[in-house]
């Protein structure tokens, strides 16, 4: 129990701390806006949010155990303190009392002593049995907290009261102590000081980093490491963004402090502007609601006015205490650059990364780009690698890039005296073990020391390295069922079959998921024997046993998990983790279950993210969420955002409202946002871009579209002649969307923060083929003021990634330095328009030299570029180091979305040549072995179809000939047969193939059992339509496996007919997990039996059958059974709209002219390609207007084909572009890949709309390119 000393410590510093926090003090700007004017002297005005942000890290403290603290109404009425002049305000202390009695009245009230163990169980104590301390030295202690005149000073009381008291009191400080780090950036503090900000600022950092990071421009070289070792003790709490954008600032700081240079120094001269000064950005003053800084010089952060190295003094006040005379608050910032004089560019190749730099990176050197990797010393990295600081700055970092990974680790290898050295270091490699390769070599303890560490590996050649370790062990391995044998595998246990799994006993697997953690991957057929092993065949488990499974939940039957109770899951962090491992039919099973024993309202209050987003629209009906503070710290769907923000709001949103909704911003619609605009457009525009995370493309363009026309109105060509204070308070993302004609209009007195904004910039929210995209380039181009030739590396680097966009023909004027480092960095490019795909790797060829020719090292520096040519890829002549380098190629590019965007937002290049490649270089013996061993393998062309083979190759399993995998022998196919039956879109000779291998290993389809068809997977697609209906299948869980192939329609009939005859149960008796479990096979249903769909499941399940394809006659009958349980079309709000996803294709002609404009762009944007042509041609422009960008981008050639003249204007307003008739001339004269260039993946029919050239018989029709 905290003493009665501490109890008032708390208090008193709360009745300090808090008293700025008056309601007309709380500014609507973004969590870590400052307020350059503290209200009180030696402590920082608080963020907006402030108490949002304290009340979630107090609910940290309840949730470690904490003991809630005991408060009192007023705890001076019996006090002898008297309360100074300021104090007679409203007394701060009830903001602090409010906030504590919502914990106890609402969180608190959500847990039930059963829901916690003994552990993590809250107590809570009556306020009345609090006492104010009497004796004489707990009331000098709270007398010297309540005189403490400066933040640190009250941080070091605070840390010497007990663990409860001082989680709470962290929990208030940590949003002040990080604005303080921000405001002073440390350089007028004592280092004890700026350690005791360090420390309180943490917990904010760990639990809820703020998503826009605000970080000091100087920062002395002590107080620098101060920060860099609590950012790396929360690294794994920060986004990938987050980490770069720490890792390129501490770089930055190291270049100024130690090297007096800048990486960042601005590349380009502006001219003199009247009342600036050369190089410097005016900003405004500050005004409420404005997220701009106040005026300062370059690199200066603000400070209230002052003499240089004067302190700001507090004034006394009565019953006030103040330091000594001589003892300062923040003491004077000793000697620092002068930031106001531009800094010189740093060289190219700084070596910055020397070691005591290494030391204080720490984790963030995971994610070094290749240019730092190559630049560090090794005198440097050997000495760094033998230190203490080494081990913590790759381990738990996640799974390193392969190519940065596997340089790191060449030159730990080159630095190293000896071989022996490394291996005798293994235990210091962390992710680095990902990319060892020697592992023949190691003993059976050296393999399980690289074993240990291999957790967090990603890259596809880890399992080979893990597989080979795996062997080593067991081959020393007495008993192959021991848990000593199961703890010495670690991470390398996942490679074991099922059945040596089943060998090991509950108690050794259990401890074995428990040490693994949730991050481990497990194939089916393994998590189904390890859930059966430890479940034990129970029907009913708790929610200890469930939790107990870990990442192998996806083993357990959704039949198992339709009847879990809420104790012990509810509540418990580890439940988030669990059900994102869970499919879609699990996690409405045991979304069941739980509403089975807790009621709606409850379950969304607990309920983590991975499973609110499987909640009905009808469930959340029910829980009667009224209040914007109830939305706050979830990850809403798009439709129960739209729900919600209807049923909370209505048709009026403020500013403030729309500041709490956090991801319910995606139910917020265009004519909400015109309607708020009408109360200050520049307001509303920051206000809506605060959230950008959970923008819609639709948002984003109704969004600057009223900006820029509510800022005409306020001054005719307002753009023409727009100031530096105007142009930034423009937020970068709407300034994208900017028409073209403005753009090039802007006036050369605003490059400074032009380019500013365009180094920031994100273009993904803008067309591939917008207008704007070459106009933001040039006027970037035109402010550099210089002629392409004479530009150095610095200048275009600048451009940010408007270099992308850099047209070939102007990229070849460079100089061939600055050429050679453009290439490089447009290599890391997410988006490169495809119309100068051709040129552009004709520009490749013609300075690096034909592909085939390039090195090892050019191939990784320029490896993404290589994809833009599919035959370059293909042609690719063998070397021994081909395979590796590609792979790692493959590795280091992101995952294709899900589902995959239009082309005209597309990402990149189709992969398919290069996964062709490497399963040629995997297969092909030709090319695998040299020439004079080539005589004793097999005949050229066919390696053998081994287990191990398969099983490497995945995916790319799919490159087989029929001929090739006739080869297979049955016990290779029984043994990889649920690896082959991974690949989802096999052809149809394919198919008939291993139709007849599968019946070869395992005898007729009608005396398969349903573990087999299980791990049959995909291969079942070949067999007939009568061996489909008789498929042993019962289980919706199988159902759920199988519905991932690309099954035809008769094929989904004939086994929804073998289903539902196996089940006993008529189509009215599915419930709502029945009908998820169904998934794509919902297709099979017939005319009677949709309109027997049960209301109430239908209500429940509506979301998961909307995401279904199905051909138009079955999604019309979808839609008529939506018509009879929610009503008419007309009645539809955005929210029902979304959640019927693709059933919304089914509706008819009238049908979709009775919507309202608004609902269409909630329309999902799968369903639009579905829509009959004859249908969306009839909509109205309005309607066609209304699609927005993300849904005008899905029509397909033949509905535009369709369309008049003003209706495709109107499509063409709705991407965000132009519609022209004829199409205009353009110096890149290609817009669509050329033929032999690999198409960008989720394109539409129509392949892009107003992207490139569409043509038809007698005439070419382009969309242009402006807002």
């Amino acid at each position: 129990m905290a003493s009665p000393g501490e109890k008032a410590l708390l208090l008193l510093f709360l009745v300090h701390a808090v008293s700025p926090l008056y309601p007309d003090t709380m500014s609507p700007m973004s969590p870590m806006m400052l307020d350059p004017d503290p209200v009180t002297p030696g402590f920082p005005s608080p963020p907006a949010r402030f108490q949002d942000m304290a009340k979630k890290l107090m609910m940290r403290c309840l949730q470690m155990g904490h003991l809630l603290p005991m408060t009192m109404d007023n705890p001076f009425n019996n006090s002898g303190v008297q309360m100074e002049d300021s104090m007679s305000r409203p007394n701060p202390l009830s903001h602090f009392h409010s906030l504590l009695t919502s914990l106890s009245a609402e969180e608190t009230d959500t847990y039930s002593d059963t829901d916690m163990d003994s552990a993590s169980r809250f107590y809570f104590q009556p306020n009345s049995t609090m006492k104010y301390p009497d004796s004489d030295r707990e009331w000098n202690v709270t007398e010297r907290m309540w005189n403490c005149s400066s933040l640190p000073s009250f941080i070091e009381h605070m840390r010497n009261s007990s663990a409860g008291p001082q989680c709470f009191l962290r929990a208030f400080i940590a949003p002040l102590s990080w604005v303080a780090l921000m405001m002073k950036g440390g350089d007028d503090m004592e280092p004890e000081d700026y350690g005791r900000l360090v420390w309180a600022a943490k917990p904010l950092l760990q639990n809820m980093p703020p998503p826009q990071m605000t970080l000091p421009p100087w920062i002395q070289n002590p107080h620098l490491e101060e920060m860099m070792k609590m950012l790396g003790e929360v690294f794994g709490s920060l986004s990938e963004e987050q980490r770069v954008q720490i890792r390129e600032w501490a770089k930055e700081r190291v270049a100024q402090n130690n090297y007096n240079c800048s990486h960042t120094a601005a590349a380009w001269r502006p001219r003199p502007i009247p009342e600036q000064k050369p190089g410097q950005t005016h900003r405004p003053e500050q005004k409420p609601g404005q997220t701009h800084r106040p005026a300062q010089e370059p690199g200066q952060t603000h400070r209230p006015a002052q003499e240089p190295g004067q302190t700001p003094k507090p004034e006394q006040k009565p019953g006030q205490t103040l330091r000594p005379e001589g003892e300062q608050n923040w003491p004077a910032r000793p000697p620092q650059p002068d930031m106001t004089v531009m800094p010189s560019p740093c060289p190219p190749r700084l070596l910055w990364l020397k070691m005591d730099v290494m030391k204080m990176m720490g984790p963030f050197l995971s994610g070094l780009p290749m240019d730092d990797i190559q630049t560090i010393p090794n005198d440097q990295l050997c000495p760094f690698f033998h230190s203490p600081q080494f081990p913590s700055s790759f381990r738990g970092v996640g799974g390193l890039p392969p190519l940065q990974g596997r340089k790191i680790l060449q030159k730990i290898r080159e630095c190293s005296q000896k071989r022996g050295d490394l291996v005798q270091n293994l235990d210091r490699l962390g992710s680095l073990a990902c990319f060892y390769d020697d592992a023949p070599t190691l003993n059976s303890s050296m393999s399980r020391l690289l074993l240990s560490q291999l957790d967090d590996c990603s890259n596809s050649g880890v399992n080979k390295l893990k597989k080979k370790l795996v062997n080593t062990v067991m081959s020393s391995s007495v008993d192959d069922s021991s848990p000593e044998l199961l703890r010495a595998l670690g991470p390398g246990v996942t490679l074991l079959s099922p059945f040596h799994l089943s060998q090991f006993s509950p108690d050794a697997l259990k401890d074995t998921l428990m040490s693994l953690g949730s991050e481990v991957k497990w194939g089916l057929t393994q998590a189904k024997t390890l859930a059966n092993k430890l479940l034990q065949g129970k029907q009913e488990v708790s929610g200890k046993e469930l939790m107990s499974l870990g990442s192998a939940v996806t083993g357990v039957a959704s039949s198992v998990l339709r009847k879990v109770k809420s104790q012990g899951l509810l509540g418990n962090e580890g439940l988030d983790m669990m059900s994102q491992k869970m499919t879609s039919l699990q996690r409405k099973a045991l979304l069941e279950g739980l509403l089975g024993d807790v009621n709606a309202s409850e379950l969304i209050q607990k309920v983590p993210a991975s499973l609110l987003s499987s909640l009905s629209l009808t469930t959340l009906d029910k829980a009667n969420v009224t209040s914007l503070d109830q939305l706050e710290g979830k990850q809403w769907t798009r439709a129960q955002s739209a729900f919600l923000v209807r049923n909370i709001l209505g048709k009026k949103m403020t500013l403030t409202d729309m500041r709490k909704l956090g991801s319910a911003m995606q139910g917020v619609s265009c004519e909400m946002i015109e309607k708020m605009a009408e109360s200050g457009v520049m307001e509303m525009a920051q206000a809506v871009t605060e959230t950008p995370r959970w923008l819609s493309k639709t948002q984003v363009c109704c969004t600057a579209q009223s900006l820029f026309a509510g800022l005409e109105k306020r001054r005719a060509g307002y753009f023409n002649n727009i100031t530096d204070t105007e142009l930034e308070e423009i937020p970068t993302l709407l300034l994208l969307h900017l028409p073209a004609e403005k753009i090039a209009s802007l006036p050369a007195s605003v490059c400074a923060v032009f380019m500013k904004k365009m180094k920031e910039a994100n273009l993904s929210s803008l067309p591939l083929t917008s207008r704007s995209r070459p106009t933001l380039t040039n006027r970037a181009l035109n402010c550099l003021g210089r002629n392409m030739s004479k530009l150095s590396s610095e200048e275009v680097l600048s451009l940010g990634s408007l270099l992308c966009e850099l047209a070939p023909s102007q990229m070849s004027l460079l100089a061939p330095e600055v050429l050679n480092s453009s290439v490089q960095v447009l290599a890391s490019c997410k988006q490169i328009p495809p119309r100068h795909w051709r040129a552009l790797f004709q520009l490749l060829n013609d300075t690096y030299g034909d592909p085939s020719d390039w090195t090892a090292d050019t191939i990784k520096s320029l490896g993404p570029l290589l994809l833009l040519d599919d035959s370059a890829v293909r042609s690719l002549r063998f070397k021994s180091w081909l395979k590796e380098t590609l792979s790692d190629l493959m590795d280091s590019l992101p995952s294709p979305p899900v589902p995959n965007p239009p082309q005209e937002f597309s990402r990149g290049p189709d992969l398919s040549a290069l996964r062709w490649k490497l399963f040629s270089l995997s297969t092909s013996t030709s090319e695998v072995m040299p020439m004079r061993r080539r005589r004793a393998v097999l005949p050229q062309g066919e390696a053998g179809l081994t287990v191990s083979l398969l099983e490497e190759l995945g995916g790319a399993n799919v490159y087989w000939s029929p001929a090739q995998l006739s080869k297979m022998d049955a016990g290779t196919i029984t043994a990889a047969v649920e690896t082959l039956g991974e690949v989802l879109d096999y052809s149809a000779e394919q198919l008939v193939v291993l139709r007849e291998k599968a019946i070869q290993a395992w005898g007729p389809v009608s005396g398969l059992n349903e573990s087999q068809v299980l791990q049959l997977g995909c291969v079942s697609q070949g067999f007939n339509l009568t061996e489909l209906a008789s498929l042993p299948l019962s289980s919706l869980d199988t159902l759920e496996t199988l519905s991932r192939c690309s099954w035809t329609q008769p094929q989904r009939e004939a086994v929804w007919r073998g289903f539902v005859e196996r089940i006993n149960e008529t189509v009215g008796e599915l419930g709502a997990v029945e009908l998820v479990g169904l998934d794509q096979f919902i297709c099979g249903l017939n005319t009677e039996e949709t309109g027997q769909l049960n209301p109430d499941a239908f209500r429940e399940a509506v979301q998961s059958v909307g995401e279904v394809q199905c051909p138009l006659a079955v999604t019309e009958l979808l839609k008529q059974r939506a018509v009879s349980v929610f009503g008419e079309t007309q009645g539809w709000t955005e929210a029902r709209v979304n959640s019927l996803g693709n059933i919304m294709a089914g509706l008819s002609l009238s049908e979709f002219l009775s919507l309202s404009p608004s609902a269409f762009s909630f329309l999902s944007p799968t369903s639009v390609p579905l829509i009959p042509p004859d249908r969306l041609a009839a909509l109205s422009t309005s309607q066609l207007k209304a699609l927005g960008p993300d849904n005008a981008a899905m029509v397909t050639s033949a509905q535009w084909a369709v369309l008049g003249e003003a209706q495709r204007a109107a499509l063409g307003n709705a991407l965000g572009v132009a519609y022209d008739r004829v199409a205009y001339d353009r110096a890149e004269p290609t817009t669509n890949p050329p033929r032999n260039l690999p198409q960008l993946s989720g394109a539409s029919m129509l392949g892009t709309l107003g992207v490139g050239v569409f043509m038809q018989p007698f005439l070419f029709l382009l969309l242009g390119f402006v807002l």
